[in-house]
């Protein structure tokens, strides 16, 4: 007995609807998927072309999470470094993934030119020498060996969202690595007022235990210049531009954050990767 013809199969050379549907479906299945993602960078492979974020959450993909990722064009990375603040494309395929399209994420309403004497990342930070919130002298290469994360701060800013969110931020750095090898160091930009005494009232505010968290002050100017942190008088306060900077065990400039609306957990893997401790 001849079977009937199928009616999709009656003309030839017209595929079938179900075949046609089971195409449309796979090639839904395998197409590319972009996803915004907004991070802070940890470190950079510009050779295997690829560059480790602390990202915040990726929505409808990911948990924010710190996590390396391979360059699609690998002259996205020329100006980067390691703390800078990013956005890019991430496209997902069934097999692979790859970041396209990196740009540095602007930080501050007005574009702040960097001061003359910035230093560079891997470049030696000079010795100086300041004065704490006991009154004692500090040289910077007191704490070779140690990481450290440097930060700038005034006792008076009135903005919550500047001084004191950096300040909250170190006090829950100083929680997260007690006993490593982390020293914190707040240097205040309005040192005319910032007095020692004045200082160690600001960190009993802030709980912080002299061994690990010192709040410095005396002839910043320099310093300051050094680390990228630029400062004026602006209607009666200090507006400044709000740089941490991670110091390797080495000495030299390992990191420069921009701003001080970075997540805490971005900072402290920065801070992980010096120790040797990995990303937490």
């Amino acid at each position: 007995m001849r079977r009937p013809v199928t009616p999709f199969l009656r003309h030839s050379g017209t595929p079938s609807a179900v075949l046609l549907l089971a195409a449309i479906a796979s090639a839904g299945a395998t197409q590319a998927k972009s996803y915004p993602v907004d991070g802070i960078v940890v470190a950079l492979d510009p050779a295997g072309r690829t560059i480790l974020v602390s990202h915040r959450p990726i929505p409808k993909y990911m948990d924010a999470m710190t996590m390396p990722f391979r360059v699609e064009n690998a002259i996205e990375l020329q100006d980067l470094h390691p703390g800078v603040r990013i956005e890019f494309e991430l496209v997902v395929s069934r097999s692979s993934s790859v970041a396209r399209n990196i740009r540095k994420m602007a930080v501050a309403d007005v574009e702040i030119p960097a001061p003359r004497e910035k230093l560079g990342i891997r470049d030696m930070v000079p010795d100086f020498q300041l004065i704490d919130q006991q009154g004692h002298p500090v040289r910077f290469s007191e704490f070779r060996g140690r990481v450290a994360a440097v930060n700038f701060i005034y006792t008076r800013c009135p903005l919550p969202d500047v001084c004191p969110r950096l300040a909250a931020n170190f006090a829950l750095l100083q929680r997260r690595f007690t006993g490593r090898d982390l020293v914190l160091l707040s240097i205040t930009v309005d040192p005319d007022y910032d007095t020692p005494a004045v200082l160690a009232e600001y960190a009993k505010r802030w709980a912080a235990n002299y061994s690990v968290w010192r709040f410095l002050t005396g002839d910043v100017a320099k310093v300051a210049a050094e680390f990228g942190e630029v400062y004026w008088s602006d209607e009666g306060s200090i507006g400044h531009n709000s740089t941490t900077s991670i110091v390797g065990r080495d000495g030299r400039l390992a990191a420069i954050v921009e701003g001080s609306s970075y997540r805490v957990d971005q900072l402290s893997d920065l801070i992980a990767r010096q120790l040797g401790e990995g990303s937490k």
